[in-house]
């Protein structure tokens, strides 16, 4: 029986954002009162409420609807695709790209592709974040010497005030991939009501962020798959210790021509077992048309395994 870690947004709230805002517009010469609760609902809202128009989502694929339930009464929509044919060889959750709901974008074509191999898919949308929340997940990530630098006293310098808004910008992020990490854990646990085994967990785009830390909460690691992945700058260096920590089986990435070398090369020398890339169409991003040919590599590179 698998076991999940609670992941809980209690504590985060108001006090996040507040805070944040309060850092942001003392640079701006206006009182924070002056930009009112609309501000604060806007910076709000960019983080953690939905955007993906789900309603709407639920009443267009009624019979494929999956409410999951969250903690603090939330709630967010799943689409789910059983196997079109019997017997089942498992079970996929698919995040989508970043701003992508549950069905748009390549999310739903490689889902209802997938199904139609005999797998059962459930996926997930991925709300973008807000305009400063984005900024914290773009920026470069330091090299060791500079985080030393930044940890060790010092006279006051004019970076002063992004060292104190740095404590704010963590717990924003952490409020978002913790937010992420609970829709898995909701996804995963409906699939185990309906008796399947969760082989593997799907990224595309943006979403191959939360794919890795999702995997090392589980107690049998799934493997991981990769498509299209566009990593933040911190969770690209450090995305072998990461890889080191979930312990995942497998990893399959699907990138474009020219693309992932770099990483694949350095997984290597990490000696990170598992890995394969596999080059697919010609440089460009992919689109909903390319999700048949992606979900016949997963599903051959799936089947490759001694263990389907």
């Amino acid at each position: 029986m698998r076991r999940f870690r609670t992941i809980s947004r209690r504590g985060y709230g108001r006090r996040i954002y507040g805070c944040l805002l309060a850092i942001m517009l003392a640079g701006s010469g206006l009182p924070a009162c002056a930009q009112g609760k609309e501000s604060l609902a806007g910076e709000m809202q960019g983080v953690v409420s939905s955007g993906l128009g789900e309603w709407g989502l639920s009443q267009r694929f009624p019979g494929a609807a999956l409410w999951l339930d969250l903690e603090d009464g939330a709630r967010t929509l799943a689409l789910f695709w059983p196997e079109t044919e019997i017997p089942a060889r498992g079970a996929l959750i698919i995040l989508a790209d970043e701003g992508e709901n549950a069905e748009s974008g390549l999310a739903g074509t490689l889902a209802r592709e997938l199904a139609r191999r005999k797998f059962a898919v459930l996926t997930l949308g991925l709300e973008a974040p807000g305009a400063a929340l984005e900024q914290i997940l773009e920026r470069p990530h330091p090299a060791p010497e500079a985080e030393s630098e930044e940890q060790s006293p010092g006279p006051t310098s004019p970076a002063t005030i992004d060292v104190i808004g740095s404590e704010a910008a963590s717990e924003l992020e952490a409020a978002y991939r913790a937010r992420i990490l609970e829709e898995f854990v909701a996804g995963t646990a409906e699939l185990k009501k309906l008796e399947y085994k969760l082989l593997a967990v799907v990224g595309i785009g943006r979403g191959s962020n939360h794919v890795v830390p999702y995997a090392a909460e589980l107690e049998t690691p799934s493997a991981l798959i990769w498509v299209g992945p566009k990593f933040y700058p911190r969770d690209a260096r450090r995305l072998t210790s990461a890889l080191e920590k979930a312990s995942v089986p497998r990893i399959l990435e699907l990138s474009s021509s020219g693309e992932g070398g770099q990483r694949t090369a350095g997984l290597k020398r990490a000696r990170v077992e598992g890995f394969s890339l596999q080059p697919v169409g010609a440089g460009t991003a992919f689109l909903p048309r390319d999700g048949k040919a992606l979900a016949g590599r997963i599903s051959a590179w799936l089947k490759s395994d001694s263990r389907q």
